[in-house]
Formats: C-alpha cells, sequence, structure tokens
C-alpha cells in the first residue's frame, strides 16, 4: 500500500504507536522459524524410530557375492577333504579343508563309473586338472548363477580351467542331464 495515501483520521497513531497505515504495509511471515525447525526434528525424530521399526530393504549378502580368492599354492592328489590343497576328482577339489567343485563343466565319475572308459576319463581329467591348478596362481570365482555356495568357476588369465577341461576333451559343458560318457 502506498505510504502517501491516507484519509482523514489516519494520521493518528494507535494504542501501540503505529501508524494505521504502516500497520497495513508490515509485511507478515508466512510461517514463524519455529514451527519449521519443530517440524524439521520430528521428521528426523519419525525417520530414526521407523528405521528400527521398518524391514531392511536392502538384501543380505549372499556367498555368491563373495570377492574371487586368488589361489597360488600346490595342489596334490586327495581322496579326502583333510587337505589343505589337493584335486579330489575331476571336477571338485578341497581348499583350506572345505570342499569346492567346478561349477562350469560336467565331468565322468571315477566312483560308479558305467564303463572303464569313463573311469578312464575320470583318472586323466583329475591329473589333467591338477596339472591345470599347478601351473600358476589362478582365481576360484563363485559361479553367479549357482545356488551352491561351493561352485567355483576357476579362471587365469582370463581363461576358465573348466573350459580348457572341456578343449581337452576331459569334460562337457555344464548340463543338469545325465551324459553318457561310454559312448564317446
Amino acid at each position: 500500500m502506498a505510504y502517501s495515501l491516507h484519509d482523514i483520521g489516519d494520521e493518528d497513531q494507535d494504542r501501540s504507536g503505529h501508524w494505521l497505515n504502516e500497520k497495513q504495509d508490515e509485511r507478515r511471515a508466512i510461517m514463524p522459524l519455529r514451527l519449521i525447525l519443530i517440524a524439521l526434528l520430528m521428521g528426523a525424530l519419525l525417520l530414526v524410530l521407523m528405521r528400527h521399526v521398518l524391514p531392511a530393504t536392502s538384501a543380505p549378502a549372499t556367498p555368491a557375492a563373495e570377492a574371487p580368492a586368488t589361489i597360488s599354492v600346490r595342489f596334490a592328489a586327495c581322496e579326502d577333504l583333510d587337505g589343505q590343497a589337493c584335486v579330489l576328482s575331476n571336477d571338485s577339489y578341497a581348499y583350506q579343508g572345505r570342499r569346492y567343485h567346478l561349477a562350469d563343466i560336467s565331468a565322468p565319475r571315477l566312483e560308479g563309473a558305467a564303463c572303464p572308459q569313463e573311469a578312464a576319463l575320470a583318472r586323466a581329467g583329475r591329473t589333467a586338472l591338477q596339472g591345470m591348478m599347478n601351473g600358476g596362481s589362478f582365481e576360484a570365482h563363485p559361479d553367479p548363477a549357482d545356488s551352491d555356495p561351493d561352485a567355483r568357476i576357476l579362471v587365469r588369465d582370463g581363461v576358465s580351467l573348466g573350459q580348457l577341461l572341456i578343449l581337452k576333451h576331459y569334460a562337457q559343458p555344464w548340463s543338469n542331464r545325465p551324459i553318457d560318457w561310454c559312448a564317446h
């Protein structure tokens, strides 16, 4: 409102000492600062309280989320899990007292072999795997596609040791269907 415009009687002061036209021109705060601060504090307190009440939104870490382990020890052949670093079969090994299996291959079995050819292929595959594992350091990656926490993909210089076993005809790509190793 303009300061120079006033009616008759507007030039008198009211009880508070303000001129009538000054009252009309005062800016009023939209919301007092104290109310804003109180609302922010209450919101923060509510967030802290709700964090303990609501379930967590992040999924727990799974074994598949583990970082790959770099292994550079010498592997022996063994028959049980007591070995700290040994090859159990053509698709499994023990490392630090725990049994692991190669996730990216299907391999013939030595125990329960259906024919002598399968048993011979399993023995040769075990020797080949032991040689590959002793050929230098490699990484043991958890298989993200396998729910088994003991499934590993062994990689050296970007190449899967399982894929090398396939190329050497000691294994085939992983399949959930049984493979007739005697027909090969």
